[in-house]
């Protein structure tokens, strides 16, 4: 199911949910059926891609009708609007309102979720800043243990772990760079980084092998021994266990 699909199914159970309260919000059947008269066009502009015009509909509503089931639809509509558009940051931020505004909406998973890959999408250039990779795995991460059946958590999972590959792989470059540089202790402490906090990383295997030298570098014979052993243990085809001698070998 497409993240498309599943906003067309949010913003249908939403509004025809909120819809049918005998008393709107704002006290006036007046007000809603204006409200719904501003929402339609926002709507089909969001429906044809036309996300710039999306959001200033929905956030002209909003600002006239501030209450009411099609004021909070057209939240989470600006909010999907700037995601669609790439701007994650103000995605991100309008998923927070949201979240802020109606923390026992029944679909405030769907707007952890959207805050969510809307930091996922600012993954870039992770090397320099791993900022965006980490509150989107934070906020990833709330929606899957809030909402564990949530139709948004199985793909919130999944993104989880490829983001801890990239964690995971940022951190093991920085414990190379120190190690050509012969700094062993910094390179040793992002080693452990990778090995205790991304462990599902793929990138754990050469942490362990650079930790290992890390340690003999250090004059750690014992802690380069067991970390060598874990390896082994852990990666018993790894590639890097001859480079380290017969110290690493599975017992």
């Amino acid at each position: 199911m497409s993240k498309r699909i599943l906003m067309s199914l949010c913003c249908t159970a939403l509004i025809a949910g909120c819809a049918s309260t005998p008393n709107n919000p704002d006290g006036s059947a007046v007000s809603h059926e204006s409200a719904r008269a501003l929402f339609q066009p926002a709507k089909h502009a969001m429906d044809r891609g036309d996300y710039a015009a999306a959001i200033k509909l929905f956030e002209d509503l909003e600002t006239r009708y501030p209450y009411g089931p099609y004021a909070e639809q057209a939240q989470l509509d600006t909010a999907y609007s700037y995601y669609q558009r790439g701007d994650s940051e103000a995605a991100a931020a309008a998923a927070e309102r949201f979240i802020k505004l109606h923390p026992a909406n029944p679909y405030v998973d769907y707007a952890w979720y959207l805050k969510g890959i809307a930091h996922y999408q600012a993954i870039q250039g992770a090397q320099e800043n791993p900022r965006p990779a980490e509150e989107a795995f934070s906020t990833l991460d709330t929606l899957a243990k809030r909402w564990p059946h949530s139709v948004y958590a199985a793909d919130a999972r999944l993104r989880m772990a490829k983001i801890i590959n990239i964690l995971g792989q940022r951190n093991l470059d920085i414990c190379k760079f120190y190690y050509v540089r012969h700094a062993y202790v910094a390179s040793a402490n992002r080693c452990n980084t990778v090995i205790t906090r991304y462990q599902l990383s793929a990138a754990r295997e050469e942490a362990l092998y650079y930790l290992t030298r890390d340690y003999r570098h250090l004059d750690l014979p014992q802690l380069a021994q067991t970390t060598a052993a874990v390896l082994a243990y852990n990666y018993p085809g790894s590639k890097y266990l001859s480079d380290l001698g017969s110290s690493a070998k599975p017992g």
